[in-house]
């Protein structure tokens, strides 16, 4: 068999395989988080959908809703990203990159290894810069909106965004480890 053939067949074959097989804890975490965005985007949608019906049926606004939007967008964003790098929906130039890997296999992997080590070091740098702000809004009793009328406390966000930030880098690391794997099964099937 061909090299070329053993790395791009790789793709099907771990497909059919990771179909069969349980879920690790860590994917049931990652998974489970895009399903709490879920629901905080529908839940969003009920409270503007709740507040226009407020401001037209009674000219009465629902305080705070644009507050709580902003926050939620938020949340939303990185309780998905983990999953969305997790099921490979990340924005990339799939067509360059796959077509890289079946060419040039060993590179083409080399390329995602280090489009992987680039996101790792971008989350990670979200994860520390985030904890500072985290402390500080809770400590500080931080808080978004107009006193009197709607608050709401900033430090939840800040938390969602560390979390979000640390399951992402993992999610980098898992994908950084497979693609130098992937590396050196090329290179010990070149060289055979």
């Amino acid at each position: 068999m061909n090299p070329r053939q053993m790395v791009a067949a790789p793709d099907q074959t771990a497909i059919g395989h990771a179909a069969k097989r349980k879920p690790s804890l860590f994917a049931c975490l990652v998974d489970g988080l895009n399903g709490l965005g879920s629901l905080l985007i529908f839940a969003m949608m009920l409270l503007i959908c709740g507040d226009v019906g407020a401001r037209w049926l009674f000219n009465q606004p629902i305080y705070g809703v644009a507050e709580i939007v902003s926050l939620t967008i938020v949340a939303i964003v990185f309780l998905q990203l983990g999953s969305t790098l997790r099921h490979q929906r990340m924005a990339r130039a799939d067509i360059f990159i796959d077509g890289f890997i079946a060419r040039s296999p060993r590179l083409g992997h080399l390329l995602q290894a280090l489009f992987n080590l680039l996101g790792l070091a971008a989350c990670g740098a979200m994860f520390a810069a985030t904890g500072p702000l985290l402390l500080a809004a809770w400590s500080e009793g931080e808080y978004l909106g107009v006193q009197g009328l709607f608050t709401a406390p900033i430090w939840p966000i800040r938390l969602i965004v560390l979390i979000g930030a640390l399951v992402t880098a993992l999610q980098y690391l898992l994908h950084l480890i497979a693609d130098c794997r992937a590396c050196l099964v090329v290179g010990k099937a070149q060289e055979e």
